[in-house]
């Protein structure tokens, strides 16, 4: 519709709009986050799986840093501007504590690919000599346990952010039953 913002304006000075009924209330840009957020964390799982070039890793672990510190506290920012666009009562509220947990899982998943992939690195160097090749071998081991654990947390995180959408679905589905809503409550 003409004249209406989208929920993606509702943030700074600007989410005053909220408050005045002047915005479109979407959970568009919210499902689009997550669907990203989600797209890429199954992107370094996948590129994951050739852990033993080191490289992968290192882009594995950006991949889930981009979600960890961009993309989970901008959902959090989408959730509350929707909250705030939408109103509430006393029977409808949204909860960002999964969105905590799910950044949490995603720093645990960051942490293992980024040691996973310096530990890779030492253990190719160690492969090159025939004395400590034991010692790069034994690397290897813990480098693919350390991987495997990433993934897990990637996985734990994708479940994570699909419960912070079924969440927010919920809070619509509410809202919607009750014609809106006047306060905002946030847990």
């Amino acid at each position: 519709m003409p004249g209406i913002p989208s929920v993606s304006v509702c943030r700074g000075f600007e989410s005053l709009a909220c408050f005045w009924g002047d915005m479109n209330c979407s959970l568009n840009t919210i499902a689009a986050l997550i669907t990203t957020a989600i797209a890429l964390l199954l992107a370094a799982i996948a590129i994951s799986y050739f852990w033993v070039a080191a490289v992968p890793l290192f882009i594995a672990a950006g991949l889930v840093a981009s979600v960890s510190f961009g993309f989970i506290p901008a959902i959090k920012n989408a959730l509350i501007a929707y909250a705030q666009c939408r109103g509430t009562s006393g029977k409808c509220a949204i909860s960002l504590s999964l969105n905590t947990l799910g950044q949490a899982a995603a720093v645990l998943s960051l942490i293992s690919f980024a040691a996973a992939a310096v530990m890779e690195v030492a253990a190719l160097a160690f492969l090159y000599s025939w004395f400590l090749a034991w010692l790069g071998v034994s690397i290897q081991v813990a480098v693919a346990y350390m991987v495997q654990a990433g993934q897990f947390s990637c996985a734990i995180t994708i479940l994570i952010l699909l419960g912070v959408l079924s969440n927010a679905w919920a809070f619509k589905n509410c809202m919607d039953q009750q014609g809106g809503g006047t306060g905002v409550v946030l847990e």
